[in-house]
């Protein structure tokens, strides 16, 4: 009797390109055995002549070892695929030819690769399937994406991604970026620390440049970005009516988790701020911040804040840093040189000599306490150490009020440059991003601005 020892096939999931593997198969010199490939989504077989996935069985048939080592080996192709798909791979041993496997195998005469990933999800299910079942030899993942975006609450502010800067490894959408790798795709962090790589694929950077979509409301900068500003959603459906009261129960509590605040309600009303204060897994009993009336059945859509429940949620690690943020600066329009100032208008319709009613050529993106810079200017008593002027009020699109006169008989006179400094009409948000393992889900990463940008309704 011949016998085979060991079956060797490298079962970490595969990206959506055409891959090729190799089975590995060790044993006695003469031990005879045949091998086949099925991909279980559609019960096709890999023909080894073609190379190629077809519906009519078919196998790699009676195969023999006769190399020294006692290892014979064979490649099989996985094409391309744009969604995910699965595939068992069998050996058989032929006991007509007096092979069998050793006692080392549980299974005799037939033996289907085992995948090496058994991890289980929190349900008890296994991660790589979702199902109690075993996983399948080996997963084909199609991409899945993360999507980074930037979010206010207010309307007037519009969203959107600095094309002007060096977004690196992200592919812009819209007023996002994406980011797409195969499930299950890792990466380590020494390649990146050792620089190694000058631009780990794993590693992206994104410019972010809010503007403000209407002319009578301005944009001040509150504090620069910070790791609990990045928030993520989820969404629950609710398992009876509640009436005023600050438990809720729901279908599922799983990938629920203390902090997290609840965001809309697909229909009826929400208190505002409601956030989860307590859960009990056994049954299902959520205890809210604040009291609500639910109806059976809709769906609460929650936020996770901070990067800390992303793995549980999504399965994907990552890492955030170098936060950086400010409002945008101006070029002098003479020179085209920088400038530290917010914003730039000229002085229009006529010279400003008295009183404090200013016309300009736009006020779009200017603010109350901007200050000011501009030929003729003056402080308020018109002495060098005195109270600067700013700007009081915003009139309308092309006129502000001053908080004083000029001083001094000073003038500002007509198609004179001003510039301001404190509002503006754009911010320049930018981080980086490592990403350590990709996960099972399409999400969004969104970066909550409320914190980070005030807008005032001028």
């Amino acid at each position: 009797m011949k016998f085979i020892n060991s079956v060797k096939f490298d079962t970490t999931p595969i990206s959506k390109t055409n891959t090729v593997k190799s089975l590995f198969v060790e044993g006695d010199i003469g031990a005879v055995f045949s091998i086949y490939v099925v991909r279980n989504n559609d019960n096709y077989y890999y023909n080894f002549n073609t190379k190629a996935f077809q519906s009519t069985p078919t196998r790699l048939l009676q195969e023999k070892i006769v190399r020294e080592d006692n290892i014979y080996y064979t490649n099989i192709l996985f094409p391309t695929v744009t969604a995910d798909k699965d595939y068992d791979i069998y050996v058989y041993a032929e006991s007509h030819f007096e092979t069998d496997f050793n006692n080392n195998f549980e299974e005799s005469l037939l033996y289907r690769v085992k995948n090496s990933n058994t991890s289980l999800n929190e349900d008890g299910t296994y991660y790589l399937n979702n199902d109690t079942k075993l996983p399948s030899s080996l997963y084909q993942y199609a991409d899945k994406t993360i999507t980074i975006s930037t979010l206010h609450s207010d309307s007037a502010v519009t969203e959107a991604v600095d094309t002007s800067k060096t977004n690196t490894n992200l592919t812009v959408s819209g007023s996002d970026f994406t980011f797409s790798k195969p499930r299950s795709k890792t990466y380590t962090t020494v390649t990146n620390r050792l620089s190694v790589v000058d631009n780990p694929e794993n590693k992206v950077t994104a410019n972010f440049l809010p503007a403000m979509a209407l002319a009578n409301h301005s944009m001040q900068f509150a504090r620069k970005p910070a790791l609990g500003d990045f928030f993520v959603v989820t969404t629950q459906t609710v398992d009876g009516t509640t009436s005023s009261s600050t438990d809720v129960i729901l279908d599922s509590v799983e990938n629920i988790y203390v902090g997290m605040k609840i965001q809309s309600v697909s229909s009826g009303s929400l208190t505002a701020n409601t956030y989860i204060t307590k859960i009990d897994r056994q049954t299902k009993l959520v205890t809210m911040s604040q009291t609500n009336s639910f109806a059976d059945g809709i769906t609460l859509t929650l936020r996770s804040y901070g990067p800390a429940n992303i793995y549980n949620l999504f399965k994907t690690k990552l890492k955030i840093s170098n936060l950086a943020g400010a409002l945008s600066t101006v070029d002098h329009p003479d020179t085209g040189q920088p400038t530290e100032f917010n914003f730039v208008t000229t002085k229009a319709n006529a010279d400003l000599t008295t009183g404090t009613t200013c016309d300009v050529t736009s006020t779009k993106g200017l603010g109350t306490g901007d200050t000011i810079f501009a030929a003729g200017l003056t402080t308020a008593d018109g002495t060098p150490d005195g109270t600067p002027i700013t700007v009081a009020s915003i009139t309308d699109s092309d006129t502000i009020e001053l908080s004083a006169a000029l001083a001094n008989n000073s003038t500002i006179v007509e198609n004179t440059v001003m510039f301001f400094k404190g509002s503006s009409l754009t911010a320049e948000i930018s981080f980086d991003i490592e990403f350590y393992e990709i996960g099972d889900t399409n999400f969004t990463l969104y970066l909550d601005l409320d914190n980070i940008l005030t807008i005032t309704a001028e």
